[in-house]
């Protein structure tokens, strides 16, 4: 009977390793399974009082990634201020990419130009998109070759009256194509404490709401294997990082705008060439080979039982 249990939780996870995200965008579905990064340290861009579209402040709790069907959907737990704090997302698909950022100057990313990943990690799709009084405004750098990434500007989404934006949409209205939706519920009441010191594991995983990125694959330079993803909070323009990033930094850190270890030549750039690690990863499931193994297992059981 053991193996006859074992095999059905085999076989049900070959169905569901190419199952639809089913939750709504913007806020945490079981589908997503554990965290892949939880927040170190407390925001030094302020608590947001959670008030209908996030005012006071701005943070990153926690990260879910999977992949399903021909996208991979990133959730980050928080919110985003509406005074023009921008969250910015990295992703590395395996291609050759970047590994100091060089977008081109088609959008305020521009400005975290000089920026450097940490070993190992090479760009190869951004993410700028920021929060100016209930309209969010993206842009979108795409994979375009060996250490290439083009795009700019795509468009904006105005939020509800309640702060949300709906599950899946595509920005519009800018001078570059968008290929990546998104979804927003940023109505985070922080439970954050002193900036800098240590965050509460526990309230990081209880918060549920943020932003969600629906990304497909064709644009990330995907190559197979696993994702990996780096996000942070960054001030107007691009031009002051906060402390949020996630994976989190060392207890203690300060915003990156102000100076420190990982501070690169200016307020919005920073510098991880000597931080290994810094992304958390996106486990790719393998549909076939877990088909296999469960229908391998089910037949198994089945001759035990004729037998």
């Amino acid at each position: 009977m053991a193996l006859c249990a074992g095999a059905a939780i085999i076989a049900g996870t070959a169905a569901s390793a190419s199952a639809q995200i089913t939750g709504n965008l913007g806020t945490t579905s079981v589908a997503y399974g554990s965290p892949l990064a939880i927040q170190s340290i407390n925001t030094g861009f302020g608590n947001a009082a959670g008030n209908n579209d996030s005012a006071g402040g701005s943070e990153l709790d926690a990260a879910y990634g999977t992949v399903s069907g021909s996208n991979l959907d990133l959730f980050l737990a928080g919110n985003v201020e509406n005074n023009g704090n921008h969250l910015n997302v990295f992703v590395n698909g395996g291609a050759v990419g970047q590994n100091v950022l060089a977008v081109p100057a088609t959008g305020t990313m521009q400005t975290m130009n000089g920026s450097v990943f940490s070993p190992n990690f090479q760009a190869t799709w951004a993410w700028d998109t920021n929060d100016y009084q209930g309209t969010f405004y993206s842009e979108e750098y795409t994979y375009s070759g060996p250490g290439s990434l083009t795009g700019g500007y795509v468009g904006s989404v105005a939020e509800t009256s309640t702060g949300i934006i709906p599950t899946g949409t595509l920005p519009s209205g800018g001078g570059n194509p968008a290929f990546t939706s998104l979804a927003v519920n940023n109505n985070n009441a922080s439970t954050m404490g002193a900036a800098g010191t240590a965050a509460n594991p526990a309230a990081m995983l209880a918060t549920t709401t943020g932003i969600e990125l629906q990304i497909p694959l064709s644009v990330i330079g995907y190559t197979g294997g696993p994702i990996m993803v780096l996000a942070d909070v960054n001030g107007g323009g691009d031009s002051y990082l906060s402390n949020q990033f996630l994976p989190g930094l060392a207890v203690g850190t300060g915003n990156l705008g102000g100076g420190g270890p990982y501070t690169g030549p200016s307020g919005g750039t920073f510098n991880f060439s000597n931080t290994p690690g810094e992304y958390f990863t996106v486990t790719v499931p393998e549909p076939a080979s877990m088909g296999l193994l469960g229908t391998a297992a089910l037949m198994l059981c089945a001759r035990r039982r004729k037998a």
